[in-house]
């Protein structure tokens, strides 16, 4: 309910009623940036863990396509023999449990216990060990203490994590997001002011297609961080995912679809969606890591019996938290390649270069 209220605000156009709550945001934007400032200072000094680490984060709340990013990484220093350990606070589970195990092992556990975006992860990386923690730096050290080894950490939304030391910082910038949010939570999208980027080691630009001027937003971040490598990237169509097949995409052009979603930025997922079929019957639009009750189950599967839709469709993230459940319809989510320029062998050698490790040939 918050979250949907807090979107309408931002989304707000001229002068409206809505203009009156969001003075409200700017006064609390004011006292966020405090608080942000003061937990910075508190937490000055860093800790090493022995195994070198590199952060994949963001400066803005919401998804910026971190976790393909992090899902392509260590793809690909798997497929190049290396042991790669993410690291995650879980985010948005349930039961708080702290584990260090095999992603083949994780894809096994209650999604209570993992959180979406982990279960996804241990999908995609069945390969990969993970230590989950809601204390991010905790979880680094229980990787480095346990007899499962790695040889590099990959963290998930570290950026802001100001405890655990970092070899490499590589950030997402996301270009879809309108300038006018680019302002600070809750007033605007920004966890931290854009200057913040200066501490970047690589920065990405998601959804690059969506920059109105690519060329003067990379000037532009290249200012804010001259040390920092910048690439763009392009999310791609992958193929419809469900319980026991996987399709083209093409199967949903004489399809009509029903979607629904808890993600960051839903309607650059909408837009992607109407390219693929003439018939999209309805969107709904649910809270960032929607918890998914028995009631809201039921309220989806009668709107889908209400415009008869042939095909149900969301994202891994969610789809993993509701394949168990009966529809009445087939229910797929639409997973994603990222196209990265100039390409992600340059991105990994440069990665590993920054913390020190040689990339393997062969």
């Amino acid at each position: 309910m918050f979250e949907s209220l807090w979107k309408k605000i931002l989304r707000r156009r001229g002068l409206s009623l809505l203009s009156i709550p969001a003075l409200i945001l700017l006064v609390l934007s004011l006292g966020y940036r405090i608080i942000l400032r003061l937990n910075r200072l508190a937490k000055r000094s860093k800790v090493t863990v022995g195994i070198p680490v590199i952060s994949i984060g963001n400066i803005t709340v919401g998804g910026t396509g971190k976790t393909p990013i992090l899902s392509t990484i260590g793809r690909f220093l798997i497929n190049e023999g290396h042991k790669v350990c993410i690291v995650s606070s879980g985010y948005g589970r349930t039961e708080r449990i702290s584990f260090v195990k095999n992603g083949y092992q994780v894809s096994e556990m209650p999604i209570a216990q993992t959180g979406d975006e982990v279960m996804l992860l241990a999908d995609l990386l069945p390969e990969a060990v993970f230590s989950v923690d809601s204390s991010k730096l905790a979880a680094a050290q229980n990787a480095a203490n346990s007899e499962l080894q790695s040889d590099v950490l990959l963290v998930d939304d570290g950026f802001q994590h100001w405890q655990l030391h970092r070899d490499a910082d590589l950030v997402t910038y996301d270009a879809a997001v309108p300038p006018r949010q680019m302002r600070m939570f809750p007033y605007g999208v920004l966890r931290e002011p854009v200057n913040a980027l200066k501490r970047a080691d690589v920065i990405i630009v998601t959804r690059s297609k969506f920059a109105k001027d690519i060329s003067r937003l990379t000037d532009k971040l290249h200012k804010i961080s001259p040390q920092a490598e910048i690439y763009s990237a392009r999310f791609l169509m992958g193929e419809l995912v469900g319980q026991s097949q996987r399709l083209p995409v093409k199967y949903l052009e004489d399809k009509s679809v029903f979607l629904f979603a808890g993600i960051g930025n839903f309607r650059s997922f909408v837009k992607q969606v109407r390219a693929l079929t003439r018939n999209l019957d309805y969107t709904l639009e649910l809270s960032d890591h929607q918890v998914y009750t028995e009631p809201l189950l039921d309220k989806i599967r009668n709107l889908v019996d209400k415009y008869n839709s042939e095909v149900l469709l969301t994202t891994g993230k969610d789809w993993f938290k509701v394949c168990h459940f009966d529809f009445g319809r087939e229910l797929y989510y639409l997973s994603q390649k990222i196209d990265i320029d100039p390409g992600e062998e340059r991105l990994v050698s440069h990665l590993l270069k920054r913390i020190g490790i040689k990339q393997k040939v062969g």
